[in-house]
């Protein structure tokens, strides 16, 4: 048997270069061999041009098609939103601008492979995904078979031979690129203590929600922070449009036939037929409380919507309510127990429900979309506004939309950002839809790279200079008490001197959660990078700001270090290399001249 060799760092080169070949291979291994599909040949349809070189519609449809499989493989059990299709059409065409970029940088490198390195690697270092049909059911490699068919002279490997004559001079161009990356040994020790370091520490703080003393920014305050920080408001370019939106509602129809269906239950659990936990399961839409047969716990009045409590709150125990309408549907309750107060007022109840939504059925969304698309294909740039206005359609005017982001006021509209950054002014966009609604768009205007108005981004400065002030408070409140303490005062005396919260962690990590102070943050990487007994500077945090003292730090455990070193140290080889080649892929698109004519391939611009 050949020697097989899989070692970290060729694995890093198989994974990048991977991610470099766009058009995947599907294999089948069996005992009649090893056969693969290719890419199949360019279509006449040009989706776009990288520095001049067509790229094809018939590739770029493959692409999509690849990228919305592999989305419905991580979750099978959910339907992609638009917005989903929208992430799968956007990675399809920036795999295929990359796949691009890279194979002139290949060709102008004159990268070559031979047959002998081809058969090394399906010898030495297969890639993954071509051992993929050789696991077992319970995940192991079945290199004898691998082998087997690999010798077997009736086997066909063209097609694979041909994926690694592809893939091969992809991982020799990382390797040149990423040839300068070094680890050293400092930075493995360190990486060992975040992936392993334990600690203990006692702090005090100001949570920002503690903070009320009515702060609010001044124009003159709002003005100079928006000149002071003019790249945190930059744009690579926004879109203007118009939006006339075709809302999903459930029609008078779909509502009786909810109505009528869970009239229909509540018979059967009055007659016997069903049990109300075993109703709540088949037929409820609240899937959390449906899988505990409806059971909503105790609560008082405060905790559910008007239209439930007032039912809940008056039925006797036992009793199932006549269908309850609210905002998220029909509801039947029934009430399982009662706690009164001294007047012998109902103030907490234990209840169950079943909960039917009220949705369009099919025939009411044919009519939506009918609807959508006869507006659609009536109008024209002059019309668009006017036409909407006469037939009384919900008309938006968004502020402009930046790349990748949702149209503001349309939640999962990114398809339709996408086509406005490659529609001309003046065009009518299809219909396009999300969960919401069907919605069709006016390209108006592409604003070039800029900066934000300071109207646009008023809101956002106003948190940012709250946040600023309330961090500053926080200081000053705790400058004091820190001061207190280096001059010998226990923590927890400096924290009851002056009005802070103090406390004392468990055991936490690098990750852990340490409480009112967060998840993950710099104060878990002080405190596990400290030193016993000496307090860390001020942490601030999404929740407040922060000084803590380490009680206990994990001391390393060397024999463990030396037995983990070789693997953090090609783990992070890797993220190095990773970095470099990412940056230089980064610049090639910068530096290129790019053209996307993806809507002009739909025939929409």
């Amino acid at each position: 048997m050949f020697q097989f060799l899989r070692s970290q760092a060729k694995m890093f080169y198989w994974v990048i270069a991977g991610s470099f070949v766009l058009f995947g291979f599907f294999m089948y291994a069996g005992d009649t061999g090893c056969r693969a599909g290719g890419s199949g040949a360019a279509g006449a349809g040009i989706i776009g041009t990288v520095n001049g070189e067509p790229l094809s519609a018939q590739n770029y449809d493959l692409a999509v098609r690849q990228q919305v499989a592999a989305m419905r493989q991580q979750s099978p059990e959910r339907e992609l939103n638009s917005n989903q299709y929208a992430m799968a059409q956007d990675r399809a065409w920036t795999l295929m601008v990359q796949d691009a970029l890279i194979q002139k940088a290949i060709d102008e490198r004159k990268i070559k492979v031979t047959d002998q390195e081809i058969l090394d690697v399906l010898t030495n270092n297969p890639p993954a995904e071509i051992l993929a049909p050789y696991r077992t059911e319970d995940g192991q490699l079945d290199l004898n078979r691998y082998y087997a068919d690999l010798q077997n002279p009736e086997n066909d490997w063209s097609d694979i031979e041909n994926y690694v004559r592809q893939l091969l001079p992809r991982q020799k161009l990382t390797e040149e690129i990423a040839a300068g990356a070094v680890v050293s040994e400092e930075e493995v020790r360190l990486e060992y203590v975040r992936q392993s370091g334990l600690a203990m520490a006692e702090y005090f703080g100001i949570a920002f929600g503690d903070i009320s003393d009515g702060y609010n920014p001044t124009d003159a305050e709002i003005s100079a922070w928006y000149a002071a920080h003019p790249d945190d408001y930059r744009h690579d370019g926004l879109a203007a449009c118009k939006v006339v939106r075709f809302a999903k509602a459930a029609s008078s129809a779909d509502e009786k036939e909810v109505l009528d269906s869970l009239t229909e239950v509540r018979q059967d659990i009055l007659s016997g037929k069903l049990d109300f936990a075993t109703a709540a399961r088949q037929f409820s839409d609240d899937t959390g409380s449906g899988t505990r047969g409806g059971d909503l716990g105790t609560f008082d009045r405060n905790r559910m919507v008007p239209e439930f409590t007032k039912v809940a709150f008056g039925l006797p125990v036992g009793q199932i309510s006549e269908p309850v309408r609210t905002k998220f549907g029909y509801h039947l309750i029934e009430v399982t127990a009662q706690e009164t107060g001294a007047d012998g007022e109902v103030v907490r109840i234990t209840a169950r429900h079943i909960l039917q939504n009220v949705a369009p059925g099919p025939q009411t969304l044919d009519l939506i979309a009918e609807s959508a698309n006869g507006f659609r294909g009536r109008v024209d740039a002059g019309s668009f506004a006017s036409t909407a206005q006469a037939e009384a359609h919900e008309m938006l005017s968004p502020a402009p939309v930046a790349r990748g982001r949702d149209i503001p006021g349309l939640a999962m509209s990114i398809m339709g950002t996408n086509w406005l950054f490659t529609a001309k002014a003046g065009t009518v966009s299809p219909v396009f839809e999300n969960d919401d609604c069907y919605y069709v768009l006016l390209a108006e205007r592409i604003d070039p790279a800029g900066i934000r108005t300071l109207d646009e981004v008023r809101s956002q400065i106003m948190l940012a200079l709250r946040k600023q002030h309330n961090a500053q408070v926080a200081r000053q409140r705790l400058a004091p008490a820190i001061a207190a303490v280096n001059a010998g005062a226990a923590m927890s005396q400096a924290a009851g001197q002056f009005g802070l919260k103090y406390a004392v962690t468990d055991t936490f990590s690098y990750n852990s959660n340490v409480a009112d102070v967060g998840y993950g943050t710099d104060f878990n990487k002080e405190i596990i990078e400290g030193l016993v007994g000496r307090l860390t500077p001020e942490v601030e945090t999404a929740r407040g700001v922060y000084v803590g003292k380490p009680l206990w730090i994990k001391p390393i455990d060397e024999t463990d270090f030396a037995m983990r070193r070789a693997g953090i140290q090609q783990a992070l080889l890797a993220r190095a290399q990773g970095e470099i080649v990412e940056k230089w892929l980064q610049d090639l698109k910068d530096q290129a001249k790019i053209e996307d004519r993806r809507a002009q391939m739909r025939g929409d611009g």
